[in-house]
């Protein structure tokens, strides 16, 4: 199973660079993808940066999208609109890259570990057929929404409050548990298109329904990576709802980010900054619910 997961990992890695590499040019062929182009070279430093800070930390659980579209929104180096669909499609590589190096299936059952992953992919198709057909006044409105849930579910992790507390010693779900699971999961798919990531809240399903959090891991991981491999990545692809120059920062600078990770950093103390995040996360949260309340973009959009 380790190997099933590093292979989809890798073929996941290929397809989307493949996919994103072969629209570009198409994108750029457009007026709008051509004035997305320039606007964006300003940005190039500082986004690559982004990508590297926000994978980095990824490898230790506190996510990318939430450091990314945090980033994204303050430094308005990304259109509003387009914020949802550069940090999936960007970090989509990365991710897969993460997948394939740190996969440790750890004894986990193998039905929980598919069923999930197929409720999540399933969900992620599901949301990203709908909001890639949002303009950009319903993508702040969602954006914000997504936000406050992603926050919240940062504090709550920090201070083990309610099912990020507990902690089981199971290998896997049967029966109603896994229903239940399946079930959340497919919701978690389609969160993930609106910036929530799918890490905290789906070790907090697995462990609060008696996994232990060792097992949760190829699960988290898995599902993360297959979902924006096959399922929401190349449906913002296909819709061009995303900066390309934008994602090609995330893919340098997030690869750049894991890799630093994995052969440097062995360990890392992430409580404060996981705390620090959940703040600039809300504060993210009130300026796509300002914007959307004016009705019109406050730069470029």
């Amino acid at each position: 199973m380790a190997n099933v997961l590093k292979i989809l990992a890798a073929v996941g890695l290929v397809l989307n660079a493949f996919l994103v590499f072969r629209k570009i040019p198409k994108m750029r062929a457009t007026e709008d993808g051509a004035e997305k182009w320039e606007e964006s070279k300003k940005f190039v430093p500082y986004n690559t940066i982004v990508g590297i800070v926000a994978n980095f930390l990824d490898v230790f659980g506190i996510g990318s999208f939430a450091t990314t579209s945090a980033a994204f929104k303050l430094g308005r180096s990304v259109r509003d609109g387009d914020i949802s669909g550069t940090m999936i499609v960007g970090d989509t590589i990365p991710i897969c890259l993460e997948a394939f190096l740190f996969a440790k299936l750890a004894g986990v059952n193998g039905l929980t570990l598919g069923v999930l992953i197929v409720a999540a992919v399933a969900g992620a198709l599901v949301g990203s057929s709908l909001i890639t057909k949002l303009n950009i006044q319903g993508m702040r409105l969602m954006m914000g929404v997504g936000m406050v849930i992603l926050g919240v579910i940062m504090a709550l992790r920090v201070f083990a409050v309610g099912p990020f507390g507990l902690v089981g010693d199971g290998l896997g779900l049967s029966g109603g548990r896994l229903v239940i699971a399946a079930v959340v999961q497919f919701f978690l798919g389609i969160l993930m298109n609106i910036g929530v990531g799918l890490y905290a809240p789906c070790m907090a399903l697995c462990c609060g329904l008696g996994m232990s959090v060792t097992a949760t891991l190829p699960i988290v991981m898995g599902s993360a990576a297959l979902v924006m491999a096959f399922g929401n990545g190349p449906q913002f692809i296909r819709a061009g709802k995303f900066d390309p120059l934008g994602v090609i920062t995330q893919m340098v600078g997030g690869s750049a980010g894991v890799l630093i990770a994995y052969f440097f950093v062995k360990s890392l103390d992430v409580r404060y900054l996981t705390m620090i995040i959940s703040a600039v996360v809300l504060v993210t949260a009130f300026m796509f619910f300002r914007d959307y309340s004016n009705g019109k973009p406050k730069r470029r959009a």
